[in-house]
């Protein structure tokens, strides 16, 4: 019954980074809850949601077309390092310390995702503007962020984009695709190096994110996000909740 719960799980994690983001929120508390280790949670979250970002990614190809590849190229190799020094600082933190910083995480987590519309709005007031150092120097400390946690940085990428180069939001949502996997896949790499997945649960919940996020990406034109956006925000900040006065108590 746990594992069907958490198959469930992340088929609508995969589907929910698709369509509004937020899908660490459903898998990494579920693994938590099923008794993972707070490090090893986190990391086979990551490997979960993985295969839906490439499979949400492949959906999305031909929105950044007119992107040149040497800016795909050079955001993507600007994540990897990001991603290698925050999977890197996660794999030297002991549990019990992770477990403290858990709340913190999904409060800076919960409250980016809260504030998401309005700073894709913000930054769309400012799109249009170029700056190579905000865009590199901000893509590394979100690389960073995605190799240690991760849960909120899809809505930070597409900020930054859109404050510090040209592309339009879908062109922005497509590279935050991309790179959002590239931090993943480096990740997870390390990860599995260093034996901090969960393979009993890890592969059939990852095989269940493919779907979601492939399918969810598929229909993300036709549905409002809105509904799946609150039902996920609601979620968030009662976990968060949930994980402050558990660790008081």
């Amino acid at each position: 019954m746990t594992l069907i719960l958490l198959l469930i799980v992340a088929a609508i994690g995969g589907a929910a980074n698709a369509l509004a983001g937020g899908g660490t929120f459903l898998v990494f508390p579920a693994l938590l809850l099923a008794g993972v280790a707070s490090v090893k949670a986190n990391a086979t979250a990551s490997l979960i949601m993985m295969p839906g970002g490439i499979a949400s990614a492949w959906v999305y190809r031909h929105s950044f077309g007119n992107l040149p590849q040497r800016e795909i190229v050079r955001l993507t190799i600007i994540s990897l390092i990001g991603s290698a020094v925050g999977s890197v600082l996660l794999l030297s933190t002991p549990n019990r310390t992770f477990s403290n910083l858990v709340p913190w995480l999904l409060l800076i987590a919960a409250a980016v995702f809260t504030l998401a519309p309005r700073l894709r709005a913000a930054a769309s007031k400012s799109s249009g503007g170029k700056s190579a150092v905000l865009l590199l120097a901000g893509q590394f400390i979100i690389g960073v962020y995605g190799g240690y946690f991760g849960a909120g940085m899809g809505v930070l990428m597409i900020a930054l984009f859109l404050i510090a180069s040209s592309m339009s939001v879908q062109t922005a949502n497509g590279i935050r695709l991309i790179c959002g996997t590239a931090i993943n896949i480096l990740a997870v790499i390390l990860f599995a190096w260093r034996g901090a997945l969960d393979y009993k649960l890890g592969i059939p919940m990852l095989i269940a994110g493919i779907a979601g996020g492939f399918f969810g990406a598929r229909i993300v034109r036709r549905l409002k996000e809105s509904t799946a956006r609150n039902a996920i925000l609601i979620y968030a900040w009662a976990l968060t909740i949930w994980f402050f006065v558990k660790q008081i108590v």
